[in-house]
C-alpha cells in the first residue's frame, strides 16, 4: 500500500540530501595537500604555507557550518511541509466524514416516515422530526430516554414488545429480523410500526434496533370512506330494489285490467327503476370526470339564463317543505365558455344540498354576480352548516354531508365531488364557507369569456391541486 503524503513507512531510509559530512572532510584534506604541494613547488616559505593551509582549513570549517545550517533549514522546511500535508489529509478526511454525516442527517430529517434508533439498553440514540411527533414531548430531544417512556402509550407497548422480541431473536448477517404492527391509533393519526434489528454485514457489530413509524392515516381514512360509500350505496339501492321486488310480486298475482291498483303499482316500479338508474349513472359519471374521459363541450354560455332555468324547479320544492327560496342575480354577469349541461348539474347539486339541509321555516338563497371580470355563484342556507375542519373533506369522493336532523346519510356522497370536478374543467374554483344566513355557503368562481383559467384542468378531480 502506498503511504499518504508526508507519511514515512517503518524501516524506510531517511531522505537523502546533497550534503555529505564525509565528503566535506576528504575535500578539506585534499585541499590542504594541494596547497602544501603548490607551496613546495613554488618554494614558498613555511609561514606562507601555514597561512594558506590555515585559511583553507578555516574556509572548510565555514563551509561546513554553512552547509549544516542549510541542511537544518531544508530539514525544517521538509518537516513543516510533511506536517502540513498530513494535517491537510486529516482535515480532508474529517470534512468528508462530516459531509457524509450531514447528508445522512438531512435525508433522515426530510423523511415523512418517522425513524427511531434504539441501542441495546432500549435508549433512544436518534429520532428524526417525523418520529418526534409520536412522542409524549415532541419539542424535547429524546436522546438518552427509554423508548417506551418517550413514546405515546398507544405505541410504547407495541414498540417494547417488538424490541424485546428482536433482542431474543438470534441475528443473521444475510437477513435482518423484523417485526411489524399495523393500524396503531395515536392521537389523531394511525401508524404502522416496523422494528428491524440492524447488524453490520462486514463486522457483525450490533448497531441496535431501528423503528420505522409510517403515518397511514390517509390510507385508513380512504378505506373508511370506501366502507361508508358501500354502506351508502347499499342503503340507497335497497329501498328502490325492495319496492321493485315487492310490487312486481304483487302484480304477478293480479289480473291486468281487473284491479284498480295495477296502474299505480306499475308507476311505482317505473319510478323506482328510474331512481336506480340515476344512482348508477351518477357513479359512472363521476368516474368518467375523475379520469378525464367525460365529454365536455366548449360553447359560449349565458350563465344567468342557465341559472334561472336550473333554479326554477326548486321554488316549488322549497315551498312544499316550508322553506323560503330566494334567487338574486345582480347586474349582468359575463358570458362563459363550457358545457351547459355540466353547469346545470353543478347548480342543481348545490341547490339540492341547500334545500335538503335547511329545516322547515328556514331560508335558502341562490345568488349570481360578476366578480373581477369573472362569474360568482353563491348557494347559501340557514341549516346546520359545515364545521371548519370538514370543509375540505366534503368535496372528497365517497364523503357525505349528514342531515343533522336525522343523522342519516343522504345520497352516495358524490354530489359535491362531482361538482368540484366539473368546476375544475371550467377552469374555476369551488369552496365552502360560513353563510350570512347561519348555515353553509358554497361559492363557485368561474372565469368569464376570454379570461384565463383559475385552476388546472386536473384540479380537485383526484389529480390533486385546487379546491
Amino acid at each position: 500500500m502506498h503511504p499518504g503524503p508526508g507519511i514515512r513507512m517503518e524501516n524506510e531510509p531517511p531522505p537523502r540530501f546533497p550534503f555529505d559530512r564525509g565528503r566535506i572532510l576528504w575535500r578539506g584534506i585534499a585541499l590542504v595537500f594541494v596547497l602544501v604541494a603548490i607551496a613546495w613547488i613554488c618554494d614558498a616559505p613555511w609561514s606562507v604555507t601555514g597561512l594558506m593551509t590555515s585559511a583553507a582549513l578555516l574556509a572548510g570549517m565555514l563551509e561546513r557550518v554553512l552547509l549544516r545550517g542549510e541542511i537544518g533549514s531544508v530539514l525544517q522546511r521538509t518537516s513543516r511541509a510533511s506536517r502540513a500535508e498530513g494535517e491537510r489529509d486529516a482535515l480532508a478526511k474529517v470534512m468528508s466524514l462530516e459531509l457524509a454525516h450531514e447528508r445522512a442527517r438531512s435525508v433522515l430529517e426530510a423523511l415523512r416516515e418517522g425513524v427511531l434508533v434504539v441501542d441495546g439498553s432500549g435508549e433512544i440514540v436518534l429520532a428524526n422530526p417525523a418520529a418526534r411527533r409520536a412522542l409524549r414531548s415532541p419539542a424535547l430531544d429524546p436522546g438518552g430516554s427509554l423508548l417506551w417512556d418517550a413514546l405515546m402509550p398507544e405505541l410504547a407497548q407495541r414498540a417494547k414488545e417488538a424490541w424485546a422480541a428482536l433482542r431474543e431473536t438470534p441475528g443473521s448477517i444475510t437477513e435482518l429480523p423484523q417485526i411489524r404492527y399495523s393500524a396503531i391509533p395515536c392521537r389523531d393519526s394511525v401508524y404502522d410500526l416496523t422494528a428491524v434489528q440492524v447488524t453490520s454485514q462486514r463486522t457483525g457489530h450490533d448497531f441496535g434496533t431501528v423503528f420505522l413509524l409510517v403515518d397511514s392515516t390517509r390510507t385508513h381514512e380512504l378505506q373508511r370512506l370506501k366502507d361508508r360509500f358501500l354502506s351508502s350505496v347499499s342503503h340507497e339501492l335497497r329501498t328502490p330494489l325492495t319496492n321493485v321486488c315487492a310490487y312486481s310480486e304483487i302484480l304477478g298475482s293480479l289480473v291486468p285490467g281487473e284491479s284498480a291498483e295495477w296502474p299505480e303499482f306499475v308507476r311505482i316500479i317505473h319510478e323506482e327503476g328510474l331512481q336506480l338508474s340515476r344512482l348508477v349513472d351518477g357513479m359512472f359519471d363521476f368516474l368518467q370526470l375523475e379520469s378525464g374521459e367525460a365529454p365536455f363541450a366548449s360553447d359560449v354560455l349565458d350563465g344567468a339564463a342557465i341559472v334561472r332555468a336550473a333554479a326554477a324547479p326548486f321554488f316549488e320544492l322549497a315551498k312544499s317543505r316550508g322553506i323560503l327560496f330566494e334567487l338574486a342575480i345582480v347586474g349582468e354577469p359575463p358570458g362563459l365558455v363550457g358545457d351547459q349541461r355540466r353547469l346545470e348539474q353543478v347548480v342543481t347539486s348545490l341547490l339540492d344540498n341547500a334545500i335538503k339541509f335547511t329545516p322547515a321555516g328556514g331560508t335558502a338563497r341562490l345568488g349570481l354576480a360578476a366578480r373581477d371580470e369573472g362569474w360568482e355563484l353563491r348557494v347559501e342556507d340557514s341549516g346546520p352548516g359545515v364545521p371548519q375542519n370538514e370543509r375540505q373533506a366534503v368535496f372528497e369522493k365517497f364523503n357525505q354531508l349528514k342531515d343533522h336532523l336525522t343523522d342519516k346519510p343522504a345520497g352516495t356522497g358524490l354530489g359535491l365531488a362531482t361538482s368540484r370536478a366539473i368546476v375544475a374543467r371550467f377552469g374555476g374554483l369551488i369552496w365552502c364557507e360560513d353563510s350570512p344566513l347561519g348555515g353553509a355557503g358554497f361559492v363557485v368562481l368561474l372565469p368569464g369569456l376570454g379570461q384565463p383559467r383559475l385552476a388546472a384542468i386536473g384540479a380537485g378531480t383526484g389529480a390533486g391541486g385546487g379546491f
